[in-house]
């Protein structure tokens, strides 16, 4: 039997809309068996596809955090799947009872062929969206601009044009089928992915070289050399040497960032390894307020030096170096550095380390001490305490240097730990 000429032209419709077209539209035997067979192989063809399409298009809106678009965007793919998942696709069926369901399907599904047509170019589309990745991309770029952090104030255009960006997420349904609204969306994206690309390097550059400015000023100031040189000193420690200085500068002020490829990075990431945030400023404060702990530092090196317990070691060495700087350093006033402070250099720290080389530094912690001493001690008797003192001092001293008889009392220096 033949086809009756509203479903002959039909199916003709449909077979050059999957890109089939016959030779010649007669409408026999032969002709019909022809398109039946082509309409198996797209079943067999695009079953499987449009599957995959439904669970991309899950996991995308779940992804993109719009779940509820989910059914709408699935629907023409479910309708679709619906017409190919029934069983009477199989070529030993008679061609004329197979195309006639086929076509009933259609009908009772879509209403016409117009509107079968119509839905069929958007699941074509929805195809091709997901055969090209597209939905990675969108993912990609999607979880990119959530990471944007803008200020609370400033960057009107810029927040106005990323909330209009992220706006368009929740019209899905048009993009995955729509691919003048995906090369929209993509253009739309990289604009504002350049834009705020290049306003982050700007602000981040100036930012870093205020940085560099201060930690340049810094670095060159005379006390903080005196200082940082006093502390390579091996045996005296001082409360104000560089380590708790470092630390002071290191809590309001962040490292000098050194990426050398910040586009590159900028490509994956919204920030830079360094974290600098976009809008970020900093407050240059005046080294004045950083002088008095660099020159507090200094004093309390400078008395230590002329402690008379190093008085012999300076001037054994000074016996034989009597035109070093460190005879004038040992009769400076600590309270009055100026015109000193760029004599205590790299040289002269070397000079302190070889007189003071003959010593030996041992650490003791006041817990050691403590456990020699009795819980309290008359005012007017605090000779008891001193005796305590020193007779538990000598007693760990003597455990500590167990093997080491051939060092001298007199060149041992205590150095207390808590």
């Amino acid at each position: 039997m033949l086809l009756n000429t509203e479903c002959w032209i039909n199916l003709l419709r449909i077979l050059k809309d999957f890109g089939y077209e016959l030779n010649g539209s007669t409408n026999n035997l032969e002709n019909q068996k022809f398109l039946w067979e082509i309409i198996i192989n797209i079943k067999e063809n695009m079953q499987d596809e449009l599957e995959q399409s439904i669970r991309v298009n899950m996991q995308l809106c779940y992804l993109l955090e719009e779940s509820e678009q989910i059914k709408d965007i699935n629907a023409p793919l479910f309708r679709l799947n619906h017409i190919l998942e029934q069983d009477f696709y199989r070529f030993d069926n008679d061609p004329y009872k197979g195309l006639k369901n086929f076509h009933k399907l259609i009908i009772s599904s879509y209403g016409n062929i117009n509107n079968f047509l119509s839905e069929l170019k958007i699941v074509k589309e929805n195809l091709s969206f997901v055969r090209k990745r597209i939905d990675q991309e969108l993912i990609e770029k999607y979880n990119y601009l959530k990471e944007i952090s803008l200020p609370l104030r400033g960057y009107e255009k810029m927040r106005m044009a990323l909330l209009t960006i992220l706006k368009k997420f929740t019209e899905l349904h048009i993009i995955v089928s729509n691919p003048q609204a995906q090369e929209k969306l993509r253009e739309e994206i990289n604009e504002f992915i350049n834009c705020y690309k290049v306003q982050y390097t700007k602000e981040h550059e100036y930012y870093h070289q205020k940085l560099s400015d201060f930690y340049g000023n810094l670095y060159s100031l005379p006390e903080y050399n005196a200082l940082d040189n006093l502390s390579s000193i091996r045996i005296i420690k001082v409360a104000y040497n560089m380590k708790p200085i470092k630390k002071y500068i290191e809590t309001f002020f962040p490292d000098q960032c050194e990426v050398i490829n910040l586009n590159e990075i900028l490509e994956k990431k919204v920030k830079c390894n360094c974290g600098f945030n976009l809008g970020e400023r900093i407050t240059i404060p005046s080294l004045k307020k950083i002088k008095p702990m660099l020159r507090k530092g200094i004093k309390e090196y400078l008395s230590q030096l002329q402690n008379k317990r190093f008085k012999g070691l300076f001037e054994n060495y000074l016996t034989y170096n009597n035109n070093s700087f460190l005879i004038e350093l040992l009769e400076i006033n600590p309270a009055n550095l100026n015109g000193s402070i760029n004599k205590i250099n790299k040289e002269l720290i070397k000079e302190i380390n070889e007189a003071l080389s003959s010593t030996y530094p041992l650490k003791v912690s006041l817990e050691e001490i403590a456990s020699y001493l009795d819980a309290s001690y008359p005012v007017n008797q605090l000779d008891l305490l001193r005796e305590d003192l020193e007779k538990g001092l000598k007693i760990i001293i003597k455990n500590k240097m167990g093997g080491m008889e051939n060092i001298i009392m007199d060149d041992i220096i205590i150095n207390l730990i808590k």
